[in-house]
């Protein structure tokens, strides 16, 4: 397959999608991709061992694609996770960019062009990224909010520790990557295999080498779910379970990397510290002593600077009555600025009218 539309001179874009048991909402980002205002698609579907339906579902979509003139493949495969899922696709693709939205993710009719235009007028950039609407479910009409929060680093070109540290869009959806620079940093298409998490596998490598560019405008809406794993209320077990994947698919991407032994040392430093930090949060938040004190023993054994706020933190986890004087606190200063902006709104603004 050619990776240019002779008709329209257009690169082609492959569209990845992992997916497991996705039945109930899986045709939103499939309705999505058909309704895209970018025409030299293919869209593969890797069904990671689907036992709900899924595979009637995605494949009703066929005759549609092949109406769009959209290369259609659907794959299915033994349940090994997402990575598994992705790294499948992987060995089908033929274009010259990638996506890879998951499979409850949507894309907004100019996703695809958008992007496309972006990498093509900026060939210093070897990733693109675009912010996202954070919209529910129940009303995928309406939005709540933007992913990037309007992160102030999230223009930067070189974004490499910004993703390393957990600082950057996570969302599969909004990252389109150039092909040849994959494969440069992906020997052989691989990437570690985790059943969580792809983005640090996925874009990390690019990272180290090449620039990111951004996209203001959000392209995509990152569909929340009550089920999903980044809505789950997680346990304790799990969040413990999770801070450690996300610590060992962060050891092992920058392990496999090419780079000088000095700047390796650096990053897995970086992510130590940084998981030492993870555990200091989710200590708080869960109170858990165990938690908060496998990070803050890093800090300790490493001779590394306590700041005020983790000193801070110790003594609310040494001390639970401080947690609760210091959320009484922080409630009534929320009240009282709500009071104090109703009066405001009703003495000074209503008054005018």
């Amino acid at each position: 397959m050619t990776n240019i539309n002779m008709e329209t001179n257009q690169p082609l874009v492959s569209i990845i999608t992992p997916g497991w048991n996705g039945k109930e909402f899986v045709h939103h980002l499939i309705e999505s991709i058909l309704e895209q205002t970018y025409d030299n698609l293919e869209y593969i579907y890797v069904d990671d061992g689907s036992t709900d339906g899924t595979k009637d579902i995605v494949l009703s979509y066929q005759e549609k694609f092949y109406n769009r003139r959209i290369p259609f493949k659907y794959i299915f495969k033994e349940n090994g996770g997402l990575c598994s899922a992705i790294q499948e696709g992987l060995k089908h693709v033929n274009g010259k960019y990638l996506c890879w939205p998951e499979y409850d993710d949507i894309l907004l009719p100019n996703a695809m062009e958008a992007r496309v235009n972006f990498l093509e007028t900026h060939p210093d950039c070897a990733v693109v990224t675009c912010d996202a609407l954070i919209t529910p479910i129940e009303n995928l009409n309406k939005s709540i909010g933007i992913l990037s929060g309007n992160n102030s680093n999230r223009y930067d070109r070189n974004h490499f520790v910004q993703l390393l540290t957990g600082n950057s869009i996570f969302t599969a959806a909004c990252h389109m990557v150039r092909m040849d620079v994959f494969d440069a940093t992906h020997p052989n298409r691989e990437i570690y295999q985790s059943r969580v998490g792809a983005i640090w596998q996925m874009l990390l490598p690019i990272y180290y080498k090449y620039n990111r560019g951004y996209i203001e405008t959000p392209l995509v809406k990152w569909v929340i779910r009550k089920d999903s794993i980044s809505n789950e209320r997680y346990s304790i077990k799990k969040r413990i379970e999770t801070i450690e994947e996300f610590f060992k698919i962060r050891m092992n991407v920058i392990q496999s990397m090419d780079i000088p032994a000095d700047d390796k040392e650096l990053y897995i430093k970086l992510v130590q510290k940084n998981t030492a930090d993870s555990w200091i949060k989710n200590g708080l938040i869960y109170q858990n002593k165990d938690m908060f004190y496998r990070g803050y023993n890093y800090y300790r054994i490493n001779n590394i600077y306590i700041t005020k706020d983790i000193v801070w933190t110790k003594l609310q986890i040494d001390f639970p009555f401080l947690l609760y004087i210091s959320n009484l606190y922080q409630k009534c200063k929320r009240q009282t600025y709500y009071f104090l902006r109703m009066v405001y709104h009703k003495l000074f603004i209503l008054a005018k009218r």
